[in-house]
């Protein structure tokens, strides 16, 4: 879609100084070079903002889920695991309730936001052509599979964040624990603890996933892209109209304006779109941080731990995306 606006407007331009023979129209080239520069400086910290923003923030954080929930699979298989109560909260139970949330959590973090970039006409086609796994199913549908129906329904009509009621409910489990007295006051100490890692966890998702990228950077880009943009061709004209005036073919190479202001614009344009395109790490495009495949090892890997067969397979990557 840009490129075609690149192309249009980099012919009216060249059309317009063409017929209209009013070179006093034409930019200087300080005033394109000021205007470039400061559109360089501008892109470069939005992207590198961005990129630490998916990154440094959103994939560090997902890739803790992996470790976190070791610790927590470890944990609990040492002390629910070797509990022989029928009373008490089950080893089971409270792995499915695990997937449970991350299960809620990945489809929260799939949710549209007003400010993502999944409404552009490029990435709707994508999706269309490529659909994360969240766009597939239902959340109640994907619950069933780790909860009773009681839970299931509790979860759907909670009006609260339904991932912050399933981790409830495994600090209630502990909480049993060490109220039936079937865990130490140090185990239940422990194994808080890394229930508080994971809530940690949730809120530094949920902050990234709830919040845009500083919209004034993301505002003075995209003008500044425009501005150099428009002006381009009319700074970029008497260049190519004076490549031929030795050779009397002015008119032929001015229209070479073309091609060198798409170029020239198209760089700046695409730059832009790329650190843009990284400023929602979990919208579900291309770029995005994999979230449904960090949590399917997770999972894999902690039914994988209590010796049961395992179902479940990786998600692969298809035309090289991983979602």
């Amino acid at each position: 879609m840009e490129f075609r606006w690149l192309i249009g407007w980099a012919l009216f331009a060249t059309l317009f100084l063409q017929l209209m023979t009013w070179r006093f129209l034409t930019v200087p080239a300080p005033i394109l070079t000021i205007v470039g520069s400061a559109l360089a400086i501008s892109i470069a910290f939005k992207s590198q903002q961005c990129f630490a923003r998916f990154s440094n923030a959103a994939l560090t954080l997902s890739g803790q889920l992996n470790t976190s929930s070791f610790i927590l699979a470890q944990r609990l298989i040492s002390t629910v695991g070797n509990l022989d109560v029928p009373s008490g909260p089950r080893l089971e139970d409270m792995f499915n309730r695990h997937f449970a949330w991350l299960t809620a959590l990945r489809f929260f973090l799939r949710e549209k936001r007003s400010w993502e970039n999944r409404f552009d006409p490029g990435n709707i086609r994508f999706l269309a052509q490529i659909p994360n796994p969240e766009s597939r199913s239902a959340l109640e549908d994907e619950l069933k599979s780790y909860l009773s129906d009681v839970e299931v329904q509790k979860v759907m009509t909670h009006p609260g964040d339904k991932e912050a009621l399933i981790l409830d409910w495994q600090y209630e489990a502990a909480r049993s624990l060490r109220k039936q007295e079937l865990v130490s006051e140090y185990m239940f100490t422990v194994l808080t603890a890394s229930l508080d890692e994971l809530a940690r966890l949730q809120g530094g998702l949920k902050l990234i996933k709830n919040y845009p990228y500083s919209r004034n950077y993301y505002s003075i880009a995209v003008i500044l892209v425009k501005m150099f943009v428009a002006i381009v061709p009319f700074g970029l004209y008497p260049y190519a109209y004076e490549l031929g005036a030795s050779a009397g073919i002015a008119d032929w190479t001015a229209w070479l304006n073309v091609p060198f202001s798409v170029v020239v614009g198209w760089v700046f344009v695409s730059l832009e779109k790329v650190g843009e395109n990284s400023s929602n790490p979990f919208e579900g495009n291309a770029n995005d941080v994999p979230i449904s495949s960090i949590t399917r090892k997770i999972e894999i890997n902690m039914r994988g731990m209590t010796g049961k067969s395992i179902d479940q397979q990786p998600i692969e990557a298809k035309d090289n995306i991983l979602f």
